[in-house]
This record gives structure tokens, sequence and C-alpha cells, in this order.
């Protein structure tokens, strides 16, 4: 299974994920392919917000379409969708197919489309599934992104194969999942992403902060997780 991440510069890893801020990373590092993700960061900074700004998923089609003629099939761009996980109640199953549908009509771009639900529902996640076939049905890929926030492990674990069971030819990609679900998805999933890496490496401990604390602390947390 691929582990996509962003370690520092000085290692060079074959899987990169990267997002509006770091995107730039493309152009500075070698890597077999990488996933650009469009982020969360707007609904992070405006809490009470129900959309993104028609201005920003302009934007994002467009750097789509720009990234995908520079690296061609080494990247694939994610969808904008609505997760309620960061803020349970605001997000959206309906306004995520309703991106789907328009960003897979912006043709010669690999795009990634999610699956939402809401926050800890299975039932939501089987729901949304349902709904979101027809709309995914000629995308080869996709991805889910309802478990970010969550650390229980059995809620992540039955998402993953529900969602195989209902896409068994496409290839899955788990956004954020925690370290020790990493192991058990491999086998039901393609591939999947962290961040968490740079979190403390035992109770009561720090952050990394130095760039050789960045470097073990990753080098550390990769030889925990399956990786292809």
């Amino acid at each position: 299974m691929r582990f996509y991440s962003l370690p520092p510069r000085e290692v060079e890893w074959p899987y990169l994920m990267v997002n509006p801020v770091s995107y730039k990373e493309l152009y500075r590092r070698r890597f077999i392919h990488a996933i650009v993700d469009c982020g969360v960061e707007f609904f992070n900074a405006n809490p009470g917000a129900v959309d993104y700004p028609q201005d920003f998923l302009n934007r994002w089609k467009a750097k789509g379409v720009y990234l995908t003629s520079l690296f061609h099939d080494k990247v694939w761009i994610t969808i904008p969708d609505y997760p309620d996980d960061y803020h349970p109640g605001q997000g959206s199953i309906s306004k995520t197919i309703k991106n789907i549908e328009e960003f897979l009509k912006v043709k010669d771009v690999n795009w990634l489309p999610s699956i939402q639900a809401r926050y800890l529902d299975e039932l939501s996640l089987y729901e949304s599934i349902q709904d979101t076939k027809a709309a995914v049905d000629g995308c080869p890929r996709l991805a889910l992104g309802t478990v970010c926030k969550t650390n229980d492990r059995r809620f992540i674990i039955r998402s993953a194969k529900a969602l195989r069971s209902h896409f068994p030819g496409k290839w899955l990609h788990a956004f954020g999942v925690t370290r020790d679900v990493i192991r058990p998805l491999d086998g039901v999933f393609d591939s999947c992403d962290s961040m968490a890496w740079t979190y403390p490496r035992n109770h009561g401990g720090h952050s990394c902060k130095t760039k050789d604390e960045r470097i073990s602390y990753f080098m550390e947390y990769v030889k925990e997780v399956v990786f292809e």
C-alpha cells in the first residue's frame, strides 16, 4: 500500500502529499506520484462557513488543469469536499456530490473525488456511498474522506471495508488515517496518507522542532506503516 506524506526535503520519498500552500514542493523534489489536496484550511479559518467561495472553486479547477499539464499521470488533484469531522454538523454530502459532478466535467485532469458522511455515522456513510455511486462511475479512483479526525479504529476499518465492497475495481485512498489502522487497511485500500509523524514519539514528549528531529521522526514513523 502506498503511503503519501510530505517529509523534510532531505528525505527523498516517492509519494508526496501537498496542499495549496505546499504544492510548489512538486517543482523542487523528485517523486513517483503525488496527491494535491485542496485541504480544509478555508473551513478551519472560517468555522461558520458552509461553502467554498466560488472564486476558490474556479481557481482550483484551473490549478488542476495546470498541474496535470506539467506532471501528467504523476499527480492526482482532489475535488473540494465538505467534511463533517472538523466541524460536525457543517459537512454536506449533497454539496460534495455536486462538486464531483462539476469537477469531473473538466477533462484531462486526474481528479480524486472523496466520499463524505456525517461524523462517526455508519448509516450516513452507507447512504453516501449509494448517493455518490453514479457521480463517480467514470472515475477510476476514490478517497475515503470522512475519517481524518477520528481515532475510532473500528469505525475506520468498517468504513474502509464498506467502501471496498461497493467499489471493487477502483483505486481507493484513505485520507489522514491513524497509524494503527494502516496495516489492517493493507489489502483493502491501495493508498493512504498522514502527516502525524510530526507528533510526539511518546507520552509527554514534544512534536518535532528541528530539521534533524523532523527527519528522524519521519523515518521512525514509516518503519511502522505499510507502504509500496
